[in-house]
């Protein structure tokens, strides 16, 4: 009887483990069908997480979008978008060498120019020099004439400072050193210094006040009086002016006395 029971019980283990086996062996499946889902060791196989299309969208690596099927997995959009910064790059660096060769060509041509236009005024100044060079020596040459002229005059016996062609009597000014319509008197250059200063200005006032009213006795006799102290300034530089200097100022305020008598209706 013992050997019976030990046999049953040796059978049944057999068949125990035949059907665990199999049960391994189709649990061994679960890669392959997608949708299987089998109690492998008290737990789910592998099909649960790999296999089956409803959780992952097929699969862990079959058919989620990001590496391998997906929008990462596609290598060409990263190469063009490294070739258009290439172009890019290309191109910022084309303008770049553009501009900085505008930017020379600019500078060059201000120094160019600032060039020209010193060498224009290096010889405007230079010409400028040589002009007033050649005035100084005309003038000269006229006052050594002068000189030579006034000591033959001396040695004569007569005074170089004479002039036997005019008077006082017969002295005028014409419109461009008096202006009859308006008074104004244009001073010639041996009477614009500073002594002659108070003197103009007083001439001035009068013949303005002679071309609004009229001459007048009194206003004749102040225009006689300011000319006359005008000339007096005159005889006092007599010996630091050129004769012909001297002549003329002293002809062009004899000539504003006798155009303030009140015998003349200019």
């Amino acid at each position: 009887m013992k050997p019976v029971m030990h046999k049953m019980t040796l059978s049944g283990l057999c068949l125990t483990i035949l059907l665990s086996t199999g049960s391994m062996v189709q649990a061994a499946g679960p890669f392959f069908p997608r949708q299987t889902v089998y109690n492998f060791g008290g737990g789910y196989s592998p099909t649960a997480f790999y296999g089956y299309r409803g959780i992952y969208g097929g699969g862990y690596y079959g058919g989620y979008p990001g590496y391998y099927g997906g929008y990462y997995n596609d290598g060409s959009s990263l190469i063009r978008a490294q070739g258009q910064a290439q172009v890019d790059q290309s191109k910022a660096m084309i303008n770049y060498q553009e501009a900085n060769s505008k930017y020379i060509d600019n500078q060059k041509k201000l120094a160019e120019t600032y060039v020209a236009r010193q060498k224009a005024l290096r010889e405007s100044i230079h010409e400028k020099a040589e002009i007033d060079k050649e005035l100084a020596q005309q003038k000269q040459a006229a006052i050594e004439a002068q000189k030579e002229k006034n000591l033959k005059l001396q040695e004569s016996g007569l005074s170089p400072y004479y002039n036997a062609a005019s008077s006082q009597d017969s002295e005028t000014l014409n419109a461009s050193q008096l202006n009859p319509a308006t008074g104004e008197i244009s001073w010639p250059e041996s009477l614009m210094g500073p002594e002659y200063a108070e003197s103009r200005q007083k001439l001035q006032e009068l013949y303005s006040l002679k071309n609004s009213t009229g001459i007048t006795s009194s206003l004749s006799q102040e225009i006689n009086d300011e000319a006359v102290k005008m000339k007096s300034i005159l005889r006092g530089q007599i010996k630091t002016m050129l004769p012909n200097d001297y002549l003329a100022a002293r002809g062009f305020i004899e000539g504003l006395i006798n155009m303030g008598k009140t015998s003349r209706t200019g």
